[in-house]
């Protein structure tokens, strides 16, 4: 039974985490806070504080940077400069979850009418039926698209790759790259779904600029990263997208067929 003390006891001698001799704040070998083994009230607050100033500034930083300054995280990231920002992928977790939960509840204002070739009866039953209540197909896509970004996401980091190759040989850039360019992509969707359910007609003009702001945002990143001249790097934005979006179509005609198939 460990009895509380009213005050910590001195930090000396071996890593009580590793058993390393601690020389300094921080255990040299596994990183673990040199503190006493009954910490005091004065102490916990002190973690408290460290933990939640360190973990929400990294947060406003990342994000500052993410919105307002385009291809500056992946640029800190490939250069090495990681312990100040979330990572790419915790990123993009925290945002695609927030896009596809405002996605799920933005209302439906049109039914997407699906037509079959009447030679198929049985697709044809099923399209009618998908048809008669939308909310299968809508269900479907929300179940499988976040799904499927997982593979469409690293495809744009081949695309850019593709385009970038002789500047950076190695993919794993790229696809960091892409990370935080989807990331800015659902952070403006999702304030357009959020700003949509806002109803407030002042904030109508801004909102309709938002689906589209991906696009110079992922020029100017392109030659923050890449470098480049500014009509290449719109050449190559306008490249990208064109061929992404076919991808796009593909896997979302992908996934109304499937649905068709499953209710048939």
């Amino acid at each position: 039974m460990i009895i509380a003390s009213g005050h910590a006891e001195p930090v000396n001698g071996p890593c009580p985490n590793c058993g390393t001799q601690l020389e300094g704040r921080y255990c040299s070998s596994c990183g673990q806070r040199a503190a006493g083994l009954r910490p005091t009230l004065h102490d916990l607050l002190h973690e408290a504080l460290h933990e939640f100033s360190h973990v929400d500034g990294k947060i406003l930083r990342t994000v500052g940077l993410l919105l307002f300054r385009p291809g500056q995280l992946t640029l800190e990231f490939v250069q090495g400069k990681r312990a100040r920002s979330v990572s790419p992928l915790r990123l993009y977790l925290l945002i695609s979850v927030l896009f596809f939960g405002a996605l799920a509840m933005m209302p439906s204002s049109r039914k997407l009418s699906l037509t079959v070739p009447a030679t198929n009866v049985r697709l044809s039953q099923a399209a009618d039926r998908i048809n008669r209540d939308p909310a299968i197909l809508s269900h479907a896509f929300e179940t499988a698209f976040p799904k499927a970004m997982f593979v469409l996401m690293p495809g744009f980091g081949l695309l850019v790759y593709a385009f970038y190759w002789p500047r950076e040989r190695m993919y794993v850039p790229h696809f960091y790259f892409a990370v935080h360019f989807h990331a800015f992509a659902f952070a403006m969707f999702s304030l357009y779904a959020v700003m949509g359910a806002a109803h407030w007609r002042p904030l109508s003009l801004a909102r309709l600029a938002l689906p589209l702001a991906p696009l110079p945002y992922l020029t100017i990143a392109l030659r923050k990263v890449y470098g480049g001249r500014r009509f290449m790097s719109v050449g190559k934005t306008i490249a990208i997208v064109s061929i992404y979006l076919v991808f796009i179509l593909m896997t979302m005609a992908a996934i109304a067929y499937f649905t068709l198939l499953h209710y048939t």
